[in-house]
């Protein structure tokens, strides 16, 4: 449960969040964070997709669309006190986080930092595509490499890198830095152990997805008390695109446990 506001709460910082159609009445708010290299647009169509008791807000991160000409950031756990702090005085009711890939553990340290220093504790964390955070990246490097080679490197790992970015020069110079940042972010973070969290987890992963296997994504059980569950899709690292109504509808089941006790 989140702590009772003292004062009102001030609107969210658009800097950090857009509200594609704002629910200022809404029970529950519900942060998407998206994965490396992704913005906002990951997530059209979720609002539509989800009923009206839950307020969309998807988190903007430095180096792409409105933040463009900010630097991309690299280290994981500085961007979370980073949209910790914007986020933490807007949050004036219970409160959901959403993370595929990067951003779940992107969403998952947001959570620990707005418990840690805000004392608001999340209804509910769902992580998509992403090993538990103790699991280390061993020989992950790839940021170091030249651009050939990091390009190469994701289109292996994670097969979809734009063939545009390649042929574009003008796209790859806006594209990259920030693929670079995320992917520095994502090998370079280090588990810090604390406490789990006190909401329950739903860990979500494709059925042929490399990065995340049914095995792996079970060791979320163990971040949070309020209990857990886990769904396995069809598909590989970006099965969230192909099973996007299947998502949402189990998004709002576990939504509705939260509101509806």
């Amino acid at each position: 449960m989140q702590t009772p506001a003292s004062a009102a709460r001030q609107a969210v910082d658009p800097r950090w969040v857009l509200r594609p159609e704002p629910r200022d009445d809404a029970a529950l708010r519900l942060l998407c964070v998206p994965y490396a290299g992704g913005g906002t647009t990951v997530f059209h169509g979720w609002v539509a997709g989800l009923p009206d008791w839950i307020d969309v807000w998807l988190l903007r991160l430095p180096g792409r669309e409105v933040r463009l000409r900010e630097e991309p950031r690299t280290d994981l756990l500085a961007l979370a006190r980073e949209a910790a702090g914007a986020l933490a005085p807007a949050l004036d009711r219970p409160f959901a986080l959403f993370g595929h890939s990067l951003g779940a553990l992107i969403a998952y340290e947001v959570a620990r930092e707005l418990r840690r220093t805000y004392r608001l504790e999340a209804s509910h964390l769902t992580v998509s595509a992403r090993t538990t955070p103790e699991i280390p990246q061993p020989g992950r490097m790839s940021h170091l490499l030249s651009d050939e080679e990091f390009l190469d490197a994701l289109d292996r790992r994670f097969r979809a890198v734009p063939a545009q970015i390649r042929r574009d020069p003008e796209m790859r110079a806006l594209y990259l830095p920030v693929l670079r940042g995320d992917i520095t972010m994502l090998e370079t973070y280090r588990y810090r152990a604390e406490r789990p969290l006190r909401c329950p987890i739903t860990a979500l992963c494709g059925s042929e997805d490399p990065e995340a296997s049914d095995e792996e994504m079970r060791g979320w059980r163990h971040h949070g008390m309020g209990g857990f569950a886990q769904h396995t899709y069809s598909g590989g690292h970006f099965f969230l695109q192909e099973h996007r109504d299947a998502l949402l509808d189990r998004l709002t089941q576990d939504l509705a446990r939260t509101v509806v006790p």
